[in-house]
């Protein structure tokens, strides 16, 4: 494992056990908790992926276009009828180690949708959830952020941006899940 995968993976580790243990209280066999769920993550995914397209994402990885899930998430919502406001625009991020810290987060719980897919009926809309990338796409950027992480600062820089990112999507679900608790 590499040293910048390792840190973001330690310095991250609580802000993803909160996350991971908040969405699992949504009943993926119930309708409103799926459409709540996906609403959550697309208040979260929508604004960090526009901050990504405004600050260039592709010189940290050329294949950020076939990364992005906007379209995917926005398809499963449109079926389910579920509207998610248009995310306000926010400056962009011209750090190329801070949207290396949010790419981390972004396709790791694109990892996890994977095992979160197995619990949604069948009928349901899945293209968010059910998003593949081919294996080799995981491995590749964690090589990429080690490059564009090499430098004490760089790294710190990135583990703040992966826990905001996850402070995104903490925030998110919890409003989401009270609306349908």
């Amino acid at each position: 494992m590499n040293l910048a995968h390792l840190r973001l993976r330690e310095s991250t580790g609580a802000a993803h056990a909160r996350v991971d243990t908040l969405f699992s209280r949504f009943d993926l066999a119930r309708r409103d908790d799926y459409a709540g769920l996906l609403a959550a993550h697309a208040e979260a995914l929508l604004p960090v992926e526009a901050l990504l397209d405004r600050g260039g994402a592709e010189a940290i990885t050329g294949d950020w276009p076939q990364r992005r899930r906007a379209g995917v998430i926005q398809v499963d919502l449109d079926a389910l009828g579920i509207r998610v406001p248009t995310p306000k625009a926010e400056d962009s991020v011209t750090s190329s180690a801070a949207m290396a810290g949010m790419l981390y987060v972004l396709e790791g719980s694109r990892l996890g949708g994977r095992f979160l897919a197995r619990s949604v009926p069948d009928s349901w809309p899945r293209a968010y959830l059910g998003s593949h990338q081919p294996p080799h796409m995981w491995p590749e950027l964690l090589e990429k952020l080690e490059a564009f992480l090499y430098e004490p600062a760089a790294l710190e820089t990135a583990v703040t941006a992966a826990n905001q990112t996850f402070g995104r999507f903490e925030a998110a679900g919890t409003k989401w899940l009270a609306k349908v608790g």
